[in-house]
């Protein structure tokens, strides 16, 4: 939950319809930065513009999707004036059939300030009112508890906004204060008033990419982090088994020209500085390059940051995006139904991290790998412990295990179309589908690297960890802040779990 001291630290984020930032979504989602609507007299003009221009089609006796008909494959038919008001409560309820986990408090957060900042653009036909009320959510942290199954990603993600549409109005339940609560006692708990919806309203707020652009920002954030820390690791690896520097050359990855790289290398690089293991192997007739694992780290994971330029800058676009149906333009007074709820470009940037997060999972297996082989590891024991005992052989088992299960999870999810509500959605993107499985993928990496990390620091052991790097030495000493090296074989499963927090955090820092 937000604390005081954030707000204090962190000014209101005003919305209108100027562009925000995914560093901005993130402020809001985990340090609960309060947000506010714009005062300038111009946005809130073309707000009410908008409104109004819908309200005057409907007086005139023009059919509008949603409002003045039914949705979906149901369109054709006709809802009269005197029941338009009860049909923007009956989009709610009829989608509130989510299942699977709910999403955190945070994540929930991420949601509704997407949702509030595409609403804001001011081509939904929605009142000032409505944004306001987002607003009150945010600030007083009362989070829609939202199901995360449910969502094909074509109409916008319907099923799980529906419940954002129904805490507003009071039904369904909420976090608030630390508890799961009905939502009406949570905005009797928090003053808030149950928000009235007119015609539009509710089909605005369910009808977009809201979720799908929410957790894909949040599992960018976390893959972000977690090349960090793989960077460190291979740096590290490297140490630990006499490795080349020049794998780490800043020629060679000039002249490779991706940018990502480039970046790659040169953190591993400013990684080993000072050390006086890489190098440092001088047995004859060994072979004069290393294993792919270590050589071509920077290549591997320089490729997965590339990769996350693109994704990011999707999900700059679609987070700023009018994504739902229809449209009003204040601008030229004329509703349009489109398609704008479709999914697919975070489907595919989802996609996309999925596989660069599975790539790099198997190369930190394969360094694992590395570590136990007697042939390649260079004099350390084949259970990187020196007491008579099993070591570190069944956490080969898990990690192996666990690049395996993120390989399976990385296929895509766009190719993946169903056809659906009475084939009227016969093309659908998956999109949150896609986000889920990206952020899955996301969190086995952050397993297997933990994995790894317990090799690396029960390996370093059996070196002399003075000749390491200082910064080597400073990363085994958050490992070892989770992990005490082996002195006997014994279970490993909390080390896994608070080292993979460690990442998921960020603790394992950039070397500066």
């Amino acid at each position: 939950m937000a604390t005081p001291e954030n707000h204090a630290l962190h000014p209101e984020i005003s919305i209108a319809d100027a562009e925000v930032t995914l560093d901005q979504l993130i402020a809001v989602a985990m340090q609960g930065q309060r947000v506010k609507i714009s005062s300038a007299p111009d946005w809130l003009d073309k707000l009410n513009r908008g409104r109004r221009i819908l309200e005057q089609s409907l007086s005139a006796g023009n059919r509008i999707y949603g409002v003045s008909t039914s949705v979906g494959y149901s369109s054709g038919r006709s809802i009269g004036p005197e029941h338009s008001q009860e049909f923007a409560y009956q989009i709610i309820r009829q989608h509130g059939c989510g299942l699977g986990e709910p999403f955190s408090e945070k994540e929930g957060r991420a949601i509704v300030f997407a949702r509030l900042v595409s609403l804001a653009k001011g081509y939904s036909a929605v009142r000032p009112a409505l944004l306001e009320a987002l607003c009150n959510l945010l600030n007083h942290d009362l989070i829609p508890v939202i199901p995360s199954l449910g969502s094909v990603g074509a109409s916008g993600d319907l099923t799980p906004l529906s419940y954002l549409a129904a805490v507003l109005c009071g039904e369904r339940e909420a976090y608030y204060g630390g508890e799961v609560l009905p939502a009406e006692e949570a905005l009797q708990r928090a003053g808030l008033p149950v928000y009235t919806f007119v015609p539009k309203e509710s089909l605005a707020i369910m009808n977009g990419t809201a979720v799908m652009t929410a957790i894909g920002a949040i599992t960018v954030e976390r893959f972000e982090r977690t090349l960090v820390a793989c960077e460190r690791a291979c740096a590290l690896a490297a140490e630990i088994l006499f490795g080349r520097s020049q794998a780490f050359h800043p020629t060679a990855h000039r002249l490779k020209h991706h940018p990502g790289q480039i970046a790659s290398a040169a953190a591993m690089r400013a990684a080993l500085e000072g050390s006086r293991l890489i190098d440092g192997h001088k047995e004859a007739g060994r072979i004069i390059q290393d294993p792919y694992s270590i050589r071509c780290a920077p290549h591997v994971i320089g490729a997965a940051r590339d990769a996350l330029s693109w994704m990011r800058q999707v999900l700059q676009r679609e987070l700023n995006s009018v994504n739902d149906n229809p449209i009003v333009d204040p601008e030229r007074e004329e509703t349009i139904f489109a398609g704008n709820f479709y999914g697919g470009h975070i489907a595919l940037a989802m996609d996309l991290l999925k596989t660069a997060a599975a790539s790099v999972a198997d190369l930190m297996d394969r360094q694992y790998a590395l570590l136990v082989d007697s042939r390649l590891n260079t004099g350390l024991p084949e259970t990187l412990v020196p007491y008579e005992g099993c070591g570190l052989k069944g956490l080969q088992l898990t990690s192996s295990a666990l690049a395996a299960r993120a390989v399976q999870r990385s296929a895509p999810d766009t190719v993946l179309s169903r056809p659906t509500e009475v084939n009227n959605q016969d093309k659908v993107s998956m999109g949150l589908n896609a986000a889920l499985n990206a952020a899955e993928v996301t969190t086995l990496l952050q397993q297997v690297l933990a994995t790894q990390m317990i090799a690396l620091s029960n390996a370093a052991a059996q070196r002399d960890e003075a000749l390491l790097s200082t910064h080597g030495k400073e990363f085994l000493e958050a490992i070892r802040s989770n992990s005490e090296v082996l002195t006997f074989d014994r279970r490993l499963d909390g080390d896994l779990r608070c080292l993979t927090e460690m990442i998921d955090q960020g603790m394992a820092n950039p070397v500066k």
